[in-house]
């Protein structure tokens, strides 16, 4: 077995035992208390101050997803896919390594009764969709889970010409958010660990795409109202923590010290 086929392997094994094992689908604000008392999802605490990242991406599904057709790349539980289903897409497509993940994606758009969401279990690295396939992309972070160079090649093949894909990922450069990762091995595969994103790796997106724009960087000093969140003082110190955040997060050689980076690629090259 090649070195790429045992990492995807490992990839989807994990995934699809921690699904199975755990409760089944991803974190969601109505299963917080829950998953946050399973070891499994024990990093799930951090995602109770991700309010403004999420906010803009989902203003950007409103605005770019009515009659497009969409794809949700490596779309675990099909949060966002769902999501864009509801928002006038004309299709939306989500594909995952993980049948599990899949199977609960399919659960839950015949649920809501969502004809226009389609699920396939599928290789990221290798989508069998033909070319130009897609008017948007979105992933939400996939990209440090997969060979970087064959995802972006991939993500440009299937976009239209004027396509666009909106990227978020957690950002490397931060020591301490670092060191939590490698001292919770149990919560991710060992190449998850070696690959979160930098700078440099966002801007290698250049080769497969014209237009390379970051929409923002969050959540570096709210980190701190994380160990709150289950208090009556979160709310507040939330908001205060953010507007300290959005002064720090212009600062140029602290914004790539945030968690999170939101960022769209455009106009894909075909050539690479």
């Amino acid at each position: 077995m090649t070195t790429l086929e045992k990492r995807k392997k490992q990839e989807k094994e994990f995934h699809d035992v921690l699904r199975t094992n755990s409760f089944g689908q991803r974190w969601s604000l109505e299963l917080e208390e829950k998953i946050q008392s399973d070891p499994l999802w024990d990093n799930m605490k951090f995602y109770s101050i991700e309010r403004l990242s999420r906010e803009r991406v989902l203003s950007w599904f409103q605005e770019n997803s009515p009659g497009k057709r969409i794809l949700d790349y490596c779309c675990g539980n099909g949060d966002d896919s769902l999501y864009i289903a509801r928002q006038g897409a004309r299709e939306v497509v989500g594909i995952d390594i993980s049948a599990v993940s899949i199977q609960n994606c399919r659960l839950l758009a015949e649920k809501l009764n969502l004809p226009n969401a389609h699920f396939e279990v599928m290789d990221a690295e290798a989508m069998t969709f033909p070319d130009s396939s897609f008017d948007i992309l979105t992933e939400y972070g996939a990209l440090h889970h997969l060979n970087l160079d064959l995802a972006y090649k991939e993500m440009a093949r299937v976009l239209q010409p004027k396509g666009k894909a909106i990227c978020v990922e957690a950002l490397g450069h931060n020591f301490f958010i670092n060191y939590y990762r490698r001292k919770t091995p149990e919560l991710r595969t060992a190449w998850e660990v070696d690959h979160i994103l930098k700078k440099d790796k966002i801007l290698e997106a250049r080769r497969y795409f014209q237009e390379v724009k970051i929409l923002g960087f969050y959540h570096l000093a709210c980190i701190a109202a994380v160990p709150f969140r289950r208090t009556a003082v979160f709310p507040v110190l939330l908001r205060t923590l953010e507007v300290i955040d959005s002064l720090l997060l212009k600062i140029p050689l602290i914004k790539w010290w945030a968690w999170q980076i939101v960022f769209v690629l455009e106009k894909p090259n075909k050539t690479g």
